[in-house]
């Protein structure tokens, strides 16, 4: 593994790029990556899910972007290797970071990290405990809640990434936790010279989290829409049973002509999706981020994010508009973008990528997280000293 460092810092994922099975996969990447190149040593422990067949398995790999091991384990929910091989690197570590709050890993590795090394630990929530989520098997994340609340609560920093992720976890878990806020920083994609064409685009999960039947709904009741030329694209995976009733909507309301399921993108199909887009739609009933809008951004397309999304800076960047997802609001803005002028596109244009390079650049911002990890260290070892004493 690689040598000495001034700081370093364990994370433990379910999965991790180049895996592309969730958010996560590349905003942790993207972490890791940015605090290496600054000499803050970052060491994986992630399983294989979603990993190409020819990767190496159970072996570690010096990377420029951490020191990994992706682990084989015969159940990805309960991953024994990981939780095993995570556990034997602790001692050797000064900070655990773990990921998701209901994933059985992260919650074994902060119990036993508390049992035998008391390392300082951040825990990111990674949208978990937003309403709309806890409603999903609450019956299973009830006793986790509780545990947490009662045993662990004092002994971790959390992590959120934007206010509203901050008020959910305080409403849960109590006022007195303590609580980094700090956005999803990203590594921003090459700009993709690509002519603008007529289509509005939804790009990522085919979830009911994501509201894209309002969307759908918009579009029939926008006054300009079918006469206008434009079209919309739907990028993601769509075998599921959300994404047939989606499919119904559309032939239902005699769509079908107007709306395109295109199925998982990635990569440089992906980004010349986003920078060929007019505009990105992003109508969530809830993001604690919602990474494709700065995605989006970084190619030069505006984007429509829900006001149940942290994007409100998209209008005073005049980078996009941030409305509610209800159907009649996002119809108006669908007609409202229709018919912009030229001038008015590109003025809008203008604004998109500076702001993402200035707000979410993960290579700009990393010195954030880096006086974060910093604080805490200072912190835990003046509490220990105190402790002995």
């Amino acid at each position: 593994m690689a040598g000495h460092s001034e700081l370093t810092v364990l994370f433990p994922t379910g999965s991790f790029y180049p895996a592309q099975t969730g958010g996560p996969d590349n905003s942790v990447y993207w972490l890791t990556k940015a605090l290496m190149r600054q000499g803050t040593r970052a060491v994986v422990v992630a399983t294989d899910r979603g990993l190409p067949e020819a990767a190496p398995r159970d072996k570690w790999l010096e990377k420029d972007f951490a020191d990994i091991i992706y682990t084989k384990n015969r159940i990805h929910y309960f991953p024994l290797k990981l939780i095993r091989t995570a556990f034997q690197q602790l001692k050797d570590v000064d900070i655990l970071h773990l990921t998701m709050i209901f994933y059985p890993a992260s919650f074994l590795l902060a119990v036993l990290n508390l049992v035998f090394y008391q390392k300082p630990m951040v825990w990111s929530i990674r949208g978990d405990l937003d309403p709309h989520m806890l409603q999903r098997s609450s019956w299973k994340k009830r006793p986790v809640l509780f545990m947490i609340r009662h045993w662990l609560k004092d002994h971790v920093v959390f992590h959120s990434t934007c206010a509203a992720e901050t008020r959910y976890v305080k409403a849960l878990l109590g006022e007195d936790i303590e609580v980094i806020e700090l956005t999803n920083y990203m590594e921003l994609p090459e700009p993709v010279a690509q002519e603008k064409e007529p289509y509005l685009l939804y790009l990522g999960r085919i979830d009911p989290k994501k509201a894209i039947e309002h969307l759908i709904e918009a579009l029939d009741q926008s006054s300009s829409f079918r006469r206008s030329g434009y079209h919309l694209k739907i990028v993601g995976d769509y075998d599921n049973a959300y994404g047939q009733k989606l499919l119904q909507l559309v032939h239902q309301l005699d769509l079908s002509e107007l709306v395109t399921f295109v199925g998982h993108a990635s990569g440089e199909r992906k980004q010349q999706l986003l920078a060929a887009a007019y505009f990105l739609i992003m109508p969530s009933h809830t993001e604690n981020f919602g990474i494709v809008v700065a995605e989006a951004l970084a190619q030069s397309t505006p984007a429509v994010a829900s006001i149940h999304t942290p994007w409100q800076v998209l209008e005073p960047s005049h980078a996009g508009y941030w409305v509610d997802n209800a159907v009649d609001s996002l119809a108006a803005c669908i007609d409202r973008i229709i018919q912009l002028s030229p001038e008015e596109y590109e003025f809008m244009r203008s604004g998109t990528r500076p702001l993402v390079v200035k707000a979410f650049d993960v290579h700009a911002n990393i010195g954030r997280w880096q006086q974060a990890y910093r604080a805490l260290l200072q912190d835990t070892e003046q509490f220990a000293h105190e402790y002995r004493l």
